[in-house]
């Protein structure tokens, strides 16, 4: 019997011995796996985290666009009031008191009106019913007054006003000069 009980405890060890082997071999197991799946985790965790960094670029990115938007939006609205405005203003029409004759000298737009005192002309009144803008080209306003004045005397009926540098003629590059920007013809007609 006791060969038995010794036989039997020599079987439960080698049992135990094989169980703690299958054991550890399932322990080593179970740890790769959980290493696997850790590491597998923190991937996937980092791209989470890069996906929602750019998901909140694309936001900005996104609120930025429609505050443009809406700036242009507005923009364009203005810009269409202002289009409306000067469609519905009344046209400017200029004459042109110099067309065959290139002088040298700037552009000045003068009015030319028909006088209060002037004596009672159907005619005249019917032809200037409205002041008349002229553009002439001189060395200054002065000279540019006293041409028109020559061309409308005041005894016919007309009254010739003031002269200014024509605002049509700006030029970019003379912005900043003396003469309000208005163009400076040379001689053979061509502005500068």
């Amino acid at each position: 019997m006791t060969a038995l009980f010794l036989y039997g405890a020599v079987l439960l060890m080698v049992a135990s011995v094989i169980v703690n082997r299958v054991g550890q071999r399932r322990m080593a197991k179970a740890r790769k796996t959980l290493t696997a799946e850790e590491t597998s985790l923190r991937d996937l965790d980092s791209v989470i985290g890069e996906s929602a960094r750019a998901v909140q670029q694309s936001r900005q990115r996104t609120a930025a666009l429609d505050d443009q938007i809406q700036d242009m939006r507005l923009a364009v609205e203005h810009l269409t009031e202002k289009f409306d405005q000067a469609r519905a203003a009344p046209m400017e029409r200029y004459f042109i008191f110099d067309r065959l004759d290139a002088r040298p000298g700037t552009i000045w737009s003068l009015d030319v009106r028909r006088a209060e005192d002037a004596p009672n002309d159907p005619r005249l009144a019917a032809a200037w019913p409205v002041p008349r803008t002229y553009l002439m080209v001189a060395s200054n306003p002065r000279e540019a007054m006293d041409r028109a004045a020559q061309r409308f005397p005041r005894n016919q009926g007309f009254e010739v006003g003031t002269a200014a540098a024509c605002h049509l003629f700006k030029n970019r590059r003379n912005e900043g000069d003396g003469e309000g920007g208005a163009g400076v013809f040379k001689r053979g007609g061509g502005a500068v």
